[in-house]
């Protein structure tokens, strides 16, 4: 680490360099987010910065990544909302990027809502870079400059539009090589006649077999909210956190949740973004009314992903697309394009005979 300090201090411009090459050749979360920081620190005043991430149709970030500058005092909070910026997206949509400064131009409670977050954020005025998606606001990062140096320049500008380039184009890579991802775990797991289920580090869903599918129907609101319930993640995170046993083993987890208890045993440990692991468990009903539904609805339905089940479903249920759109919080294309994705995987023509044929095996 120190050498790497005396790099920065002889040439700046060199580690620059790599920081946009490390952007450019990115191919996780993590090490975009690394590259990030090491080319915004060059390049800005910056107190501290926080990418925010998996964004909900109501502006609430479900997931972040932070860095804390050499300025930051001792406890400051990395900030984890929108709640500042959120009147203003929803008045400019599609806006690249904006600064604390413009949203209180004209919103007077703007510095208020900051205030509620954190009374003293050690900070004057942030940038928000945003980034969107078909669906609407995918992720925003958010860059606090240094106190007294909170001056935008006409070359930090310059630098903004630069980095908005390349981490909007980082981000539709990793998105890329994540859907890959999981469409060949998903393959994998759909061949399972066990209840397989792969976490990643932050034990949200990556995928699942189809007797998971059927054993855990409940559980995910929706491809948005693919979050274990609190009761099930909090007993993973303690049994993981404690030195789980080698995966593989017979040894596993008993869960109590209301009306359920089920066994989870570790079967393997994959690597994705960098060095963090995902899980891959196995569940095991322990109780009477976690009987796997009838195997004469697997043929069809094992099929679909987890996303397309739910969409099918609300098919069934008898809602149109942009029914099914609006329930889902997707775009009708996004829906549109998942119907018929299940039309070619079942192999039918039309909606009515979807229809029929999953009527019989629901």
């Amino acid at each position: 680490m120190v050498g790497r300090e005396h790099d920065i201090a002889v040439n700046p411009d060199a580690c620059a360099v790599q920081a946009r090459l490390g952007m450019l050749r990115a191919l996780d979360l993590h090490a975009l987010w690394r590259a990030c920081v090491d080319l915004v620190n060059q390049s800005l005043p910056c107190h501290s910065c926080t990418l925010m991430y998996d964004i909900t149709a109501g502006y609430q970030p479900q997931r972040s990544l932070h860095f804390l500058g050499a300025s930051a005092a001792s406890g400051a909070r990395p900030l984890r909302s929108l709640d500042v910026a959120a009147p203003y997206l929803q008045r400019n949509p599609r806006i690249h990027w904006y600064t604390l400064s413009q949203i209180a131009s004209d919103d007077a409670q703007a510095h208020q809502r900051l205030r509620a977050q954190n009374p003293a954020p050690g900070w004057n005025e942030f940038i928000h870079m945003a980034f969107w998606g078909d669906d609407g606001l995918e992720a925003v990062l958010s860059i606090r400059m240094r106190a007294g140096q909170e001056q935008i320049t006409e070359a930090h500008q310059q630098f903004l539009g630069e980095l908005h380039q390349l981490m909007d184009a980082g981000l539709q890579r990793v998105q890329s090589l994540q859907h890959e991802r999981r469409t060949v775990y998903q393959a994998l797991l759909d061949r399972q006649s066990q209840a397989d289920i792969i976490l990643d580090h932050d034990l949200h869903l990556i995928s699942l077999s189809p007797a998971a599918q059927r054993l855990c129907a409940g559980w995910f609101g929706s491809a948005q909210d693919a979050r274990l319930p609190d009761a099930v993640a909090s007993a993973l995170r303690a049994w993981l956190g404690r030195d789980p046993p080698q995966p593989g083993t017979e040894s596993g987890e008993d869960l109590q949740l209301p009306g359920t208890r089920l066994r989870i045993s570790l079967q393997g440990q994959l690597r994705a973004d960098g060095q963090l692991p995902m899980y891959l468990l196995r569940l095991s009903p322990q109780h009477s009314h976690l009987r796997p539904l009838p195997a004469i609805g697997r043929p069809a339905w094992s099929k679909l992903s987890p996303t397309e089940t739910r969409v099918a479903e609300l098919v069934l249920d008898g809602m149109r697309n942009d029914e099914i759109a609006n329930h889902l919080q997707r775009s009708r294309k996004t829906i549109e394009s998942q119907i018929s994705a299940i039309y070619r995987k079942l192999d039918v023509g039309h909606r009515a005979q979807l229809v029929r044929l999953l009527s019989l095996v629901r």
